[in-house]
């Protein structure tokens, strides 16, 4: 009798595995470009076609200029800290290009911005036909607020021109770039670990965030990035506007967009 009543009894004591939750609908907008088939998918086309300020998803056309102009000459050279306390921790020290892109330390930027020097900044972004090409005004901080704009749609298709080696920037300069921007376990920051994974797919994540607060838009938030997996070869823009905005939205709302997507899948982990 009691032998027949285990299976019953197992199943009544042992507790049940939590459903995975599903991902949630993006908040914002979001714009996945398929390199290989050219398909463009996007949640809201309009939104995706409002240009905003880039904040520090800027540093990826910031840094293929500096290394090609040769302001930065080694992606790895440190470069003094200022001296001037910030509010972000990790900004106050010394850096290199490597290590200011992966902590966004806008300082390091304000400084090669001034050496490429506003002809060559505007010249350049021209050749990369990057959103409106505006920069009026402060040298050191016109990608921070405005007036330089550019939408979702306009970072996918920048993106694409990269990775497929479309921009007019050496091969050097280009895969430099590139590598600064994977998300590894090694590269990600307490904001970015999410994008390090790991998938089940083997897939990598390569991304640039940005943040800042416009007079339109309220906060910003930005991600945009690149991923390479045996599914497929893809560039996305994840944007997300509003008041009150906390942490990395457009990260976690990328990541969930790109699992419901089928373009990323997590790693099943054992129980």
């Amino acid at each position: 009798m009691i032998r027949a009543l285990l299976p019953t009894l197992l199943l009544l004591t042992t507790p049940a595995l939590a459903e995975p939750t599903p991902p949630r609908k993006h908040p914002g907008c979001f714009v996945l470009l398929d390199l290989k088939t050219g398909e463009l998918k996007r949640n809201d086309a309009k939104r995706c076609e409002k240009r905003t300020s880039p904040a520090s998803t800027f540093k990826v056309p910031h840094a293929l200029i500096a290394l090609e102009t040769g302001v930065v000459k080694d992606p790895a050279a440190m470069r003094k800290w200022d001296g001037q306390k910030r509010s972000i921790s990790d900004w106050n020290r010394d850096h290199s290009l490597e290590s200011a892109i992966r902590y966004s330390a806008v300082w390091f930027f304000q400084g090669t911005a001034k050496e490429i020097g506003r002809e060559r900044m505007k010249d350049w972004l021209h050749r990369f036909n990057y959103g409106n090409e505006d920069i009026s005004g402060e040298l050191t901080a016109f990608w921070l607020e405005k007036p330089l704009r550019i939408s979702p749609e306009e970072q996918a298709r920048f993106l694409a021109k990269l990775y497929r080696n479309e921009l007019p920037v050496s091969e050097g300069t280009r895969e430099t770039v590139k590598r600064m921007l994977e998300y590894t376990p090694k590269t990600v920051t307490e904001r970015t670990k999410r994008m390090a994974g790991p998938w089940s797919t083997g897939a990598v994540v390569s991304g640039k965030t940005g943040s800042t607060h416009t007079k339109e838009d309220g906060e910003v938030s930005w991600l945009v990035g690149h991923v390479r997996s045996p599914k497929g070869e893809y560039v996305f823009a994840s944007l997300v506007t509003g008041e009150h905005l906390e942490g990395p939205v457009a990260l976690h709302a990328a990541a969930d967009e790109l699992q419901r997507l089928g373009v990323l899948e997590e790693q099943d982990h054992p129980y």
